[in-house]
């Protein structure tokens, strides 16, 4: 997982980010990033920008090109000062069709097992003069961790850079060593619920890690295809003792987007009592139902339309960002992001993320910690420090919604 900023600076061992990665309106540029552990010695980093994102011209007056520079530095852990290893590419890309596509390719990292890295990388548009930062982590400390598989495409060749996939996508799993060798594939159809309110005490139920189902693939020199054939999540190991492998997950067939009208009524049950959200379920007209619901809150059918658009975004914004072992928009962070928007303000370490909207300081500020969760299936799960002080600015901000407004923290 990457953390995306447009500028960055180091405070006690975080980073601390004034333009939140989460407000995606501020970035122009909004880079992906796999890492790949090749080697015992190095790993692969590579990255994926979207043409549409650039600035392309025509410096010698006749093809348009994008001119990009990806700088990284590679250190110890969040608070090391000390610069293992550097270094950049720069793409140049001719485009003078203008037809959008991505752009892909990687860098080389000396990255050493049995250790664990953290890389800082910047994303320069030199046409646009403007640049986005990330994180990224190098997890080496064995061979059997999800960052020792890299998932491609059989369509195109190139890397997937997302934990889901869709019913009957062909992908290839490249394993790091050019082995022929069995994995085990351990299926889960698991149902979770989501989030509870922050102020809410939340009741960790243990993970029952015996599979519904379980397979093999053999692996042909490193690699190896696979196919989804059913909803649910796939754990990928060489390894059954362990708990370490890649996991990759199918939740619909139109995931990260909500264009059923079921997949609309889901995350209304953050702002809706109880009869009203089994009402909805229970609606022999799904789609009239969630209509009429942001209608009564609007009072116009323009209005409605709008709050809609907004509502629903913050849902498909939240499965990009927050997605782990459930949909994003159900997780803590997903919640969060749902009801009151990107923050003003993110710390983030090693092992949390620090969310404050207003000023910091202040003392009317809201502030969320978020902890990162030890989890086998995904490394993008993170718990929320509850408390019973958010329960008035909760109820507050769902109120702005039910009033047919977007609610958006200054």
């Amino acid at each position: 997982m990457a953390a995306i900023a447009c500028g960055s600076s180091k405070q006690g061992g975080s980073t601390v980010t004034q333009n939140p990665s989460y407000r995606k309106e501020l970035n122009t540029i909004h880079p992906r990033f796999v890492v790949f552990n090749s080697s015992d010695s190095s790993s692969e980093l590579h990255f994926k920008l979207s043409s549409r994102e650039l600035l392309y011209m025509r410096p010698d007056g006749i093809n348009f090109s994008c001119n990009v520079l990806i700088s990284f530095r590679m250190y110890s852990s969040y608070d090391s000062k000390v610069i293992l290893d550097s270094g950049s590419v720069r793409l140049i890309d001719e485009n003078n069709t203008g037809q959008d596509k991505f752009i892909i390719g990687k860098m080389n990292v000396r990255a050493v097992t049995p250790n664990s890295y953290v890389v800082r990388l910047k994303v320069t548009d030199l046409n646009r003069n403007n640049e986005v930062t990330a994180v990224v982590s190098i997890e080496k400390e064995n061979d059997l961790n999800r960052q020792n598989f890299l998932v491609r495409s059989v369509a195109t060749g190139a890397p997937v850079f997302r934990s889901y996939v869709k019913l009957g996508e062909e992908l290839s799993i490249n394993y790091k060593s050019q082995i022929g060798v069995t994995v085990f594939v351990r299926y889960y159809n698991r149902e979770f619920p989501l989030a509870v309110p922050p102020f809410s005490v939340a009741e960790a139920k243990p993970f029952h890690y015996q599979p519904d189902s379980t397979y093999t693939l053999q692996l042909d020199k490193g690699v190896t295809k696979f196919v989804a054939n059913k909803k649910g999540f796939y754990h990928i190991q060489l390894d059954t003792t362990k708990r370490d492998g890649i996991t990759l997950f199918n939740f619909s067939d139109a995931f990260p987007d909500v264009k059923k009208a079921e997949d609309m009524i889901l995350p209304l049950r953050f702002i809706t009592s109880r009869q009203e959200y089994e009402d909805l379920v229970n609606s022999s007209n799904k789609k009239a139902s969630v209509e009429k619901f942001w209608l009564d809150c609007t009072g116009n059918q323009e209005r409605a339309k709008e709050i809609i658009r907004k509502y629903y975004n913050r849902v498909q914004d939240g499965n990009a960002y927050f997605t782990s072992y459930v949909e994003g928009w159900k997780t803590d962070r997903g919640m969060i992001y749902l009801i009151y928007g990107a923050p003003n303000v993110i710390y983030k370490t090693a092992n949390s993320e620090t969310w404050t909207y207003g000023e910091e300081n202040n003392i009317n500020s809201l502030t969320y910690v978020f902890s990162k969760v030890n989890n086998p299936f995904t490394d993008n799960d993170y718990s929320l420090d509850r408390s019973v002080n958010y329960k008035q600015s909760w109820y507050s901000a769902v109120d702005i919604w039910r009033q047919g407004r977007a609610y958006l923290q200054d």
